[in-house]
């Protein structure tokens, strides 16, 4: 199996499954030889693992209002919320409830009332099935100090890392956040 996209794929399966993949491929199974995330989950019969427990999201700060994208890995989502996620009301229900109590928002001391505006599922770059958010909170007032904690599947991973890129608009200032297992201090970026 040759290539850097092949072997990277290959890593995030089990031994079992990346035994199964190469015979797959010595066997003239994949076609050209390459291996896609769809013909690596046929072999295996396995979705790709992954082992970093991390979150990611975008938060745009712009006058009265916050809009955050969050992005998680789905397999991590239905371990914490213990049930099947799917594009239904049950799921948005769940997640609300949970985004609620562990992504929590503060404008100026005051903390504010966050509303999910979309979600839904995609794949990452390397085809790892992620849900996403689109998260929507409104002060009274233009925001300057904004507090936060982010502390999503704090309670499944001991080593979840939740990254959160902070943006002003219309200025395009950014700042970085970074929260981890055991770290639900409450952090504050000012502008």
């Amino acid at each position: 199996m040759e290539g850097a996209a092949e072997a990277d794929l290959v890593s995030r399966f089990s031994a079992r499954g990346r035994w199964l993949i190469i015979l797959a491929v010595a066997a003239g199974m994949m076609g050209n030889g390459s291996v896609s995330v769809d013909a690596a989950r046929a072999a295996t019969g396995s979705e790709p693992r992954h082992d970093t427990h991390v979150s990611h999201t975008r938060l745009i700060l712009d006058g009265k209002s916050v809009v955050a994208r969050v992005r998680v890995f789905h397999d991590d989502l239905e371990k914490a919320l213990h049930r099947s996620v799917a594009r239904d009301a049950a799921t948005q229900t769940a997640f609300t409830q949970y985004l609620e109590s562990h992504f929590l928002v503060r404008a100026d001391g005051v903390k504010l009332s966050c509303r999910i505006e979309e979600q839904d599922a995609d794949a990452d770059p390397s085809g790892e099935k992620v849900w996403w958010a689109i998260v929507q909170c409104d002060a009274a007032k233009p925001i300057r100090t904004l507090g936060l904690v982010h502390s999503l599947f704090f309670e499944v991973y001991r080593d979840q890392q939740n990254l959160v890129t902070v943006i002003k608009a219309p200025e395009d200032e950014r700042r970085a956040l970074y929260f981890h297992t055991g770290d639900v201090k409450e952090q504050t970026v000012r502008f």
